[in-house]
């Protein structure tokens, strides 16, 4: 009984030092993924598989918000251009009530991990006028990244 009260902590101790792990310079070189920064942040709208997020409107003044990419992977020596689009299926809002800043083309600085992309929306028609959801969706078309198939839609919801 005396030798197991000295035997127990050394086998801890031993357990707990092999168990380490040492190796702290861990790089992710797997394949490069973009996604949306708020749809990591935000819980998924009921029933959907992204976020929607409201942006404030009025018969007065119209609303704009930015949406953050993250360029998940090892950090580019020359910029990165992600392609956004509107999914259109999934989409209430017209076009004509809301513009992306570029035409929808972010660019991802060189030796940066983000860019952004501004949703610029117009005042709305009325203070009863119905709320419609734009979602957008990265370009999954590229051969240099690809979108993270968890995080590659946002939504956004404002008075038309």
């Amino acid at each position: 009984m005396k030798k197991l009260k000295y035997i127990l902590p050394a086998l801890v101790l031993t357990l707990g030092v092999a168990a380490c792990n040492n190796s702290l310079d861990k790089v992710f070189d797997s394949q490069t993924l973009v996604e949306f920064n708020d749809a990591i942040l935000r819980t998924n709208a009921t029933g959907r598989t992204y976020s929607i997020t409201s942006v404030p409107n009025s018969v007065t003044a119209g609303g704009t918000t930015t949406a953050q990419l993250n360029l998940v992977g090892r950090q580019r020596s020359s910029e990165t251009t992600v392609r956004v689009f509107v999914d259109a299926t999934n989409s209430t809002t017209p076009t004509s009530s809301y513009t992306l800043s570029n035409g929808g083309n972010v660019t991802i600085p060189a030796n940066m991990s983000f860019g952004s992309l501004t949703l610029t929306v117009g005042r709305a028609t009325s203070t009863t006028a119905p709320i419609g959801n734009v979602v957008l969706v990265l370009d999954s078309t590229s051969t240099d990244f690809k979108p993270s198939q968890n995080y590659r839609r946002l939504g956004f919801s404002f008075r038309q």
